[in-house]
C-alpha cells in the first residue's frame, strides 16, 4: 500500500483496483467494513492508528491530518452520488483547523474536498497544492449546519446534469456546478489528531 500527500497535514493510501458489491447494477462501489477486502490501511504508528471492527472502520490521525483514498473509476458524463456514514468519535471541535474530510475527483494533490467538524462547520473545498494555503473555500459555503457531534453523519454529493449538491442528513447545504475530476481517487481524512468511526462508503449511479 502506497502513501502520498493529500496536502502538508494530510496523508492518503491508495489502493489499486478496489473491489464493489456488484449485487445492483447502479452501484460502482460500495464498502459497509464487514471485512477488509478493500484494503484499507491497518495500522498503529506515528501517522495513523487504524483498524475494522464490527462493521466500521475506525481512523485516527495520530499526528498530522491522515486519509485513505481508492481509485474508483466513474462515468462523469452520468448523474452519480458519492456518500459516507461517518462519525467524529473524539478530536478538537474546531472546523479552522481541526475539520476531517470526503474527497473525491484527485489526482496528485488536484481535489475538492467537503470539510466537516464537530462544532457543526462545514465546506467544500479546493485545493492545489501539498499546503492549506493552496485551499480556497467555495464561496457561500461554509456554514454552521444541523449535523449530529455526537453520532453517525450521512455526507453525501450528488452530481446530478452539470450541479454538485452537498448534503448531510437529507439537509441540501451547497450546490455548485460540476467540474471535471482531475482523477479517480475518492476517499476520507481525519483531521490533525482526529478520530472517525467510518460506518459506510457508497458510490452509485442515479
Amino acid at each position: 500500500m502506497k502513501l502520498f500527500s493529500l496536502f502538508i497535514a494530510l496523508l492518503s493510501a491508495i489502493t489499486g483496483a478496489a473491489q464493489a458489491d456488484s449485487t445492483s447494477a447502479n452501484i460502482i462501489f460500495f464498502d459497509g467494513f464487514d471485512n477488509n477486502a478493500n484494503n484499507w490501511t491497518v495500522a498503529d504508528d506515528k501517522n495513523v492508528r487504524s483498524k475494522i471492527e464490527g462493521g466500521v472502520y475506525y481512523l485516527t490521525a495520530t499526528g498530522h491530518a491522515y486519509g485513505e483514498a481508492h481509485e474508483i473509476k466513474i462515468d462523469t458524463r452520468k448523474d452519480f452520488q458519492i456518500e459516507a456514514s461517518i462519525k467524529i468519535v473524539s478530536g478538537n471541535a474546531e472546523h479552522k483547523n481541526y475539520f476531517s474530510m470526503l474527497f473525491w475527483g484527485r489526482e496528485a494533490m488536484q481535489s475538492h474536498y467537503f470539510t466537516f467538524a464537530k462544532d457543526g462547520f462545514a465546506s467544500v473545498q479546493f485545493c492545489t497544492g501539498k499546503t492549506l494555503s493552496s485551499c480556497t473555500v467555495k464561496k457561500g459555503s461554509l456554514q454552521k449546519t444541523m449535523l449530529n457531534p455526537d453520532d453517525f453523519n450521512v455526507y453525501r454529493i450528488k452530481k446530478t446534469g452539470n450541479t454538485y449538491t452537498f448534503s448531510i442528513n437529507d439537509d441540501d447545504i451547497y450546490t455548485m456546478p460540476f467540474t471535471p475530476f482531475f482523477g479517480n481517487l475518492i476517499g476520507f481524512g481525519a483531521g490533525r489528531k482526529i478520530s472517525l468511526a467510518i460506518d459506510y462508503l457508497k458510490v452509485i449511479y442515479l
